[in-house]
């Protein structure tokens, strides 16, 4: 019987994505039930859950994008600011010490989501650089993130 990820294995040390498996899964030994194992060659691999859909959907959309341009519009508020939140919220619970009541399934449906509005991100800097609703969304990414940190600091100097 395999072992779970970040559990002892019969040698005694916990099961890891070994030495190229960070690029693929950015995950401690501990973590690694928020990625994909899967066999290949004999060999296990991890590939984080919520990468797996960010990185396809990302290319796929962008390259649509190239080759049927979306004028730019009032829809790039929406198109750049929902589809990612599914992720940053449970990113955020992660982060705050909370467990997912969701698994990899949705962590990869939430990479994708976050991976269509990434791709318009590209797009827009790729056309527009520095173009407003970019600008906002990236300053609202670093807001939400520096303020779930704060809180996560905090949290761990109470105890």
């Amino acid at each position: 019987m395999a072992s779970q990820p970040g559990e002892p294995t019969r040698s005694g040390k916990k099961e890891a994505p070994g030495r190229w498996g960070f690029l693929l899964a950015h995950h401690f030994a501990d973590e690694l039930d928020r990625c994909w194992r899967i066999n290949l060659a004999g060999r296990r691999v991890w590939i984080c859950a919520r990468c797996s859909g960010l990185y396809p959907a990302l290319l796929v959309v962008l390259v649509l994008q190239l080759l049927w341009p979306v004028p730019r519009g009032a829809w790039d508020i929406v198109w750049l600011g929902l589809p990612g939140w599914p992720a940053l919220v449970d990113w955020a619970r992660h982060r705050l010490g909370r467990s997912s009541r969701w698994g990899n399934g949705w962590r990869s449906l939430s990479g994708v989501l976050l991976g269509v509005s990434l791709s318009r991100t590209v797009y827009l800097n790729m056309i527009a650089p520095f173009c407003l609703p970019v600008v906002l969304q990236l300053l609202g990414l670093a807001v939400f993130v520096l303020l779930v940190e704060v809180i996560r600091h905090w949290r761990l100097q109470r105890g």
